[in-house]
């Protein structure tokens, strides 16, 4: 599934890495979480604090409102360092939640 990613609130100073378009690689299970998670491989990484983010972790943050949808909706938008992986069983804690966005269906 393609997606771009557009800024929406929470983090004014992320908002100029946005927006951006990927591709969902994975769609893993958080321990900690009853959201839908994807995993989205972008097609430019965005750059926070110095440091480039190639992949993102993102759910929405609406009820009834699935990611892909016809209509956007709103998304957490989590970064995902280079060191790590994301599989069934993760954390969502252990990713730095940097903004809210909106995911559309590219």
């Amino acid at each position: 599934m393609r997606l771009r990613i557009e800024y929406a609130d929470q983090n004014e100073s992320f908002a100029a890495q946005l927006p951006r378009f990927g591709t969902v690689v994975a769609q893993p299970k958080s321990c900690d979480s009853s959201h839908t998670w994807y995993l989205v491989h972008l097609d430019a990484p965005v750059v926070y604090k110095g440091a480039p983010y190639t992949h993102i972790l993102i759910a929405s943050r609406w009820q009834g409102y699935s990611i892909g949808d016809a209509e956007p909706t709103s998304v957490f938008i989590l970064l995902v360092p280079r060191s790590m992986q994301v599989g069934d069983g993760f954390s969502y804690h252990q990713y730095l939640h940097v903004a809210w966005g909106m995911a559309h269906a590219a």
